[in-house]
């Protein structure tokens, strides 16, 4: 079982508006109300605090940065871009989702391929508009985001180049965030690239953070992965000796963060401990059982700490009281979700 190319793909979605201009099949063959229902679903609204989050950690990388209408559409945006990076996953993964993740829209048939690939489609072009009104410099990393995030797929065959593109997709997230956070009087290209440079440690933060959380969702994806012939890297060494890899990255990220040239608000320290705890106590099962089962149980784990992570790296935007809502409100969404379906 192979992972669909994007030329299957958009096969499939001129075959899509073929049949529905011949009148052979409806436009959506449902009612909207349930259509919409379920692209939420798939889009995964509980994941929207890793773009968001990390959009915010690159606006707080800006000296003086406040909350304000552009920040707030740079997370809009990064958190819509992870939506829309979901659905393309998904389109190109039905078959082992099948495996991974059964109920999921597309995997379980309840949403049909052309109609989600012209939401996708059409949602990527408006996230892509909106970061004209985000700075006149955002037009450098839309192209990035675009590559990236069309690529993932292809980058699972390689061990870690998985990690390194989704991570990167995360850093583009904050470069967003960082734009955000610029001063209005700020519009140049030559003071976008001033800013985002600057803001290195932190896009690298996120960078990290990023790829030590995919490598936890690709320890509990082994048998579709396998499946679909990836090669990431708990394929290769194993279940345990990716999550002990893990467990290292943790404290190397702690030590990163705390040491680092990035001084945490007390808030940020007290999110961060929080989630490098977290981290830690993700591994335990992998380490116990090596087991696909064992693995998704430290993924629960592995998820929140990964966003607290960026939002404590965001503490000096959010404040306390504004990180404190966000971390538990995120929190909240993601456990109902895990309540709800195991693997989501």
């Amino acid at each position: 079982m192979a992972s669909r190319s994007y030329k299957s793909l958009f096969s499939e979605g001129r075959q899509w508006i073929q049949d529905v201009g011949r009148g052979r099949e409806p436009l959506i063959g449902m009612p909207l109300g349930r259509f919409t229902v379920l692209i939420l679903e798939a889009v995964r609204l509980h994941y929207f605090a890793f773009g968001a989050g990390a959009a915010l950690a690159g606006s707080a990388a800006v000296p003086s940065a406040a909350v304000g209408w552009r920040v707030v559409l740079a997370a809009f945006v990064a958190g819509g871009g992870w939506g829309v990076g979901q659905l393309i996953n998904d389109l190109l993964d039905r078959d082992t989702d099948a495996i991974n993740a059964p109920g999921r829209p597309l995997a379980d048939g309840r949403l049909s391929a052309g109609p989600t690939l012209a939401v996708t489609l059409l949602s990527g072009l408006a996230l892509i508009a909106a970061l004209l009104a985000l700075h006149p410099a955002a037009w450098l990393l839309a192209p990035a985001a675009v590559v990236l995030l069309v690529g993932y797929n292809k980058a699972k065959g390689v061990p870690l180049m998985g990690n390194l593109i989704h991570g990167g997709i995360a850093a583009v997230a904050g470069g967003l965030g960082v734009l955000g956070a610029l001063p209005s009087s700020a519009g140049s290209l030559s003071a976008a690239l001033e800013g985002l440079v600057g803001a290195l440690p932190m896009l690298g933060l996120i960078l990290a953070i990023d790829a030590w959380f995919i490598l936890a969702n690709y320890e509990k994806d082994g048998i579709g992965d396998r499946a679909a012939g990836y090669r990431t890297l708990p394929l290769l060494i194993g279940i345990r000796a990716s999550a002990l890899i893990r467990a290292v990255l943790v404290c190397v990220l702690a030590a990163g963060i705390f040491g680092g040239p990035i001084a945490p608000t007390l808030p940020g320290k007290v999110a961060l401990s929080l989630a490098a705890v977290l981290g830690l106590l993700s591994v335990i099962p992998s380490l116990r059982s090596g087991t696909d089962e064992a693995a998704l149980r430290g993924y629960r784990l592995a998820v929140p700490a990964s966003f607290i992570a960026m939002l404590g790296l965001a503490a000096p935007l959010l404040g306390g009281v504004g990180l404190a809502l966000v971390t538990i409100g995120s929190v909240a969404l993601m456990e109902a979700m895990f309540l709800r379906n195991g693997n989501p």
